[in-house]
């Protein structure tokens, strides 16, 4: 038997007394053995650790069950975690009170609370982080303990209340206080002096909790259970931070009476230095003493906030806090507001670009402001309209307008006769246009030389000089129609398009390429108007009549006549190169009064430019129309005409003339029941139409809330009926006229054409219709033998709403024609019934007040519906 044997049975034989001398056996059949006899069982070889186990009456798996257990139970001791819902509005309300400007530190965040926010778990290192080799050993944490060589095993050594470990076969050892570096070498040693040939490897276990206290300014103060590897920082965090009021820069940690550390949060959140957030130890103290120094940071910052800040603090330090200024800064006048000891207030003005204004110390309460830059190009040239280069251009001081407009740059539809170039520096209180001809640049006989805050227009020759909205409205406004709430409109236009006219936005402004001249000009002429006074008349004109592009336009320096009409697209194809007019607003005796000239625009534009009628600000210019000079007019022919179709007419021709040029009707034309229509009718009617509906639908509201006993009732039914009835109805525009005899060449009955007219010449069916209150409406065979009534009793007869002292009959032509009772059952219908005619029954409205709006109302319905079905049968 060898040493080892003997060894295993002596520890199997103390075992066994060992749990007979506890007591243990007599329950082992119920109970877990303990965590000690557990971790004497782990030291022995597998196969005794079964044979002891079968005598003892247990399985083998509760020593696995135990070190579970042990684990949960070291699990259990967690770090404790104060729930914190961060009002950053109530802390910085506290703060702020602190600030000599209250209002606007207010609405300031205060810097570094953000992080005390609640989180679902604690705040502690990570079970798996490595050890730091300084890290001391006290009661509650555990190594572990790896033997490797003649002896193996895995041993978890706790180390006790008294600081001990018990390490296998060599005993207890002190080691509380001792670094974890330290124990490694003394495990070591211990090892090789009494263990040869076994080499130990040592690794922390569970660690311990500790337990420290939060005081002054903390929002839970009192005692808190962290981790043992747990700093500064991980108290403050899991406690809930500091309050309103509380400092995050001087912390100070105590440690037996005595200030070991002093920990600024700013450190670690701006600059990520943890090196003063030191590991905490058990009963250690930390102390939040109440904030001393708060200064407030606005405007162009990256962090604009409620800042703590240090004894010597200055300037530079804090906009280093704050992350620095943002581009848009203006650093050379930040504002430091401060208390003057007493005295109020003072505000300084300081450039931060000079080392002197970045050493200005700050004190409790200081409020700076770093302004907003004019956010303005200082060397640019807008270019907008018809040219395909960038609508920003530098200013170099040798730029020259051939150096954009070119060849190469002008497009299809650019117009080579008109530009401008709208100057107004910076400062300057009025705007000088310059007109210049885009084809001169081009071809190099003309040029002008650009400077900063020039704007160069180049327009669209072909676009629809439309615009929608104010834009429309400030283009189109002529100079005596400028209203309260035009104006207020416009200014507003005015301010939004003054502010992006140099602005980092008109950088980034859509094209402009297809707007038309009034979009292009309406930001420019609210300009104008804006800068007009008593003593600088407004620099506008109106140019209007024969030219492609009425409207008002910037009077340029060389204000010529021909500029002008450059300036409208030039003169239109009906212009009457004879005779055009300029009205002048003219100032005599305190009164304003308008005076008319009259001009030949053909001698005018013959002469050299520079010779030609110069128009001033507020003048119009209107270019005629060549008497009877009209574009396209027409008519149409329909039906049975020889030569139907549309036809060119001409000034006072007549409807007579123009059936003739067509060739005359046709020998199947029912010329008695041609229809005539013309389209200014047309809107009168449905003008009648919709007034009648307005005035049904009122009487039908007026009715409905009258509780009088003289009101008629009203079938609500058939007047819903009739209103849904006229609202279905086309205006037609008919007018009645005697074809026969225009035809036969009786001039008063002639028409004179206006264009749009139409005539249809039908070929009439010899029928009777018969429409309105019958049962059936249906058109049949002319029999001259039947009397009006007999066709009503074909249709059905009468129907209840019907009128039947009201029948009437609409002749083919148009004609209405009331026949008398007695002429009824005439059965000479000679004189009473035509082909074509249709009989009309209307609905009795003598129950209804307005009758007459109502009697109206149905024959609208009817007529109508007459002439729409003749129309539309050819």
């Amino acid at each position: 038997m060898n040493l080892q044997d003997m060894r295993s049975i002596t520890s199997v034989f103390l075992l066994s007394l060992l749990l007979v001398v506890d007591g243990s056996y007599a329950h082992a059949q119920s109970d877990m053995p303990s965590a000690q006899q557990i971790q004497q069982f782990k030291n022995l070889p597998r196969a005794q650790q079964e044979q002891l186990a079968r005598q003892m009456g247990f399985d083998i798996s509760i020593l696995q069950q135990g070190q579970g257990g042990t684990q949960a139970a070291n699990s259990t001791n967690q770090a404790e975690l104060v729930e914190r819902e961060i009002d950053e509005a109530q802390i910085s309300e506290q703060r702020a009170r602190q600030s000599v400007v209250q209002n606007q530190a207010r609405e300031l965040k205060p810097f570094g609370f953000e992080l005390f926010q609640s989180r679902e778990a604690a705040a502690a290192p990570l079970s798996n982080m490595p050890v730091p080799p300084n890290y001391v050993l006290g009661p509650g944490d555990s190594i572990k303990l790896q033997l490797f060589g003649k002896e193996t095993g895995s041993f978890e050594l706790s180390v006790n209340n008294e600081g001990n470990i018990d390490v296998p076969d060599l005993g207890p050892m002190q080691v509380a206080g001792v670094g974890f570096q330290e124990l490694k070498q003394l495990v070591n040693e211990k090892y090789n002096q009494q263990k040869i040939g076994v080499t130990p490897f040592v690794s922390m276990g569970q660690l311990r909790s500790i337990q420290v206290f939060l005081v002054g300014e903390v929002f839970r103060p009192g005692p808190l259970v962290i981790n043992s590897l747990s700093t500064i920082t991980t108290a403050l965090i899991n406690s809930g931070g500091v309050s309103e009021i509380g400092s995050l820069r001087e912390i100070e940690l105590k440690r037996s009476g005595k200030t070991v550390a002093t920990f600024d949060m700013y450190e670690l959140i701006v600059n990520g230095d943890t090196s003063n957030d030191i590991r905490l130890e058990q009963g250690d103290v930390i102390f939040v003493p109440t904030v001393e120094r708060i200064v407030s940071v606005d405007g162009e910052v990256r962090r604009p906030a409620l800042y703590e800040v240090l004894e010597g603090d200055n300037l530079a330090s804090l906009m280093r806090l704050a992350g620095g200024t943002l581009p848009s800064a203006d650093t050379s006048a930040v504002q430091l507001v401060s208390a003057a000891g007493g005295k109020g207030l003072s505000v300084n003005s300081v450039n931060l670009n000079t080392s002197e204004a970045q050493q200005i110390s700050l004190r409790n309460g200081d409020f700076v402001r770093v302004p907003k830059a004019t956010l303005e190009f200082s060397n640019a040239i807008k270019v907008r309209g018809a040219i395909n280069v960038p609508t920003i251009m530098a200013d170099t001081g040798r730029l020259r307008l051939s150096d954009i407009l070119s060849s190469q740059t002008v497009l299809a539809n650019t117009d080579l006769d008109y530009g401008i170039v709208a100057r107004r520096g910076r400062l300057d209180a009025k705007t000088q246009i310059l007109q210049f001809v885009p084809n001169e640049i081009i071809q190099g006989s003309a040029d002008i030389n650009l400077q900063a805050f020039d704007e160069v227009f180049l327009f669209n020759r072909v676009a629809n000089n439309e615009e929608d909205g104010i834009a429309q409205q400030v283009a189109d406004n002529k100079f005596e129609d400028v209203g309260e709430d035009i104006a207020e409109e416009e200014s507003e236009f005015l301010e939004n398009e003054e502010n992006s006219r140099f602005s980092p936005e008109a950088f980034s402004a859509p094209s402009s390429v297809t707007d038309s001249r009034k979009t292009l000009l309406a930001p420019l002429i609210a300009r104008l108007r804006n800068e007009s006074s008593n003593e600088h008349s407004m620099r506008l004109v109106e140019v209007k009549g024969q030219v492609k592009y009425p409207g008002v336009y910037p009077l340029p320096e060389d204000a010529s006549l021909q500029n002008m009409i450059r300036a409208a697209g030039g003169l239109t194809e009906a212009a009457h190169l004879e005779m055009a007019e300029i009205s002048k607003l003219v100032v005599e005796s305190g009164q304003s009064q308008t005076k008319h000239e009259q001009i030949s625009l053909l001698n005018q534009l013959a002469m050299p430019e520079a010779q030609q009628v110069r128009l001033k600000p507020r003048d119009v210019l209107s270019v005629l129309r060549i008497p009877n000079w009209y574009d396209n007019e027409t008519v149409e022919l329909k039906g049975e005409v020889v030569f139907p179709g549309v036809y060119q007419i001409s000034r006072g021709e007549t409807l007579a003339s123009i059936i003739e040029r067509a060739g005359g009707l046709t020998q199947d034309a029912s010329i008695n029941a041609a229809i005539f229509t013309r389209n200014e009718l047309k809107e009168r009617e449905r003008e009648n139409i919709e007034r009648a509906i307005e005035d049904l639908r009122e009487q039908l509201a007026n009715n409905n809330l009258s509780n009088s006993q003289f009101s008629r009732t009203i079938d609500y039914d058939n007047a819903t009926r009739v209103l849904n009835d006229l609202t279905d109805v086309e205006p037609v525009g008919r007018m009645i006229i005697n074809l026969e005899d225009i035809v036969a060449g009786v001039k008063s009955e002639d028409v004179t054409l206006k264009t749009g007219d139409v005539l249809t010449v039908p070929n009439v069916t010899p029928a009777i219709s018969v429409i309105g209150e019958v049962f059936v409406s249906n058109t049949y065979r002319f029999d001259e033998r039947l009397s009006i009534d007999d066709y009503i009793e074909r249709a059905g007869g009468a129907r209840e709403y019907a009128d039947t002292s009201k029948i009437y009959i609409v002749r083919a032509d148009g004609s209405v024609m009331v026949p008398q009772r007695t002429y009824w059952f005439n059965s000479d219908s000679e004189s009473m019934l035509m082909p074509g005619d249709t009989i009309v029954v209307p609905r009795d409205v003598t129950n209804y007040d307005n009758i007459s709006l109502w009697q109206g109302i149905t024959q609208i319905i009817y007529q109508s519906a007459i002439a729409v079905a003749a129309i539309g049968s050819l």
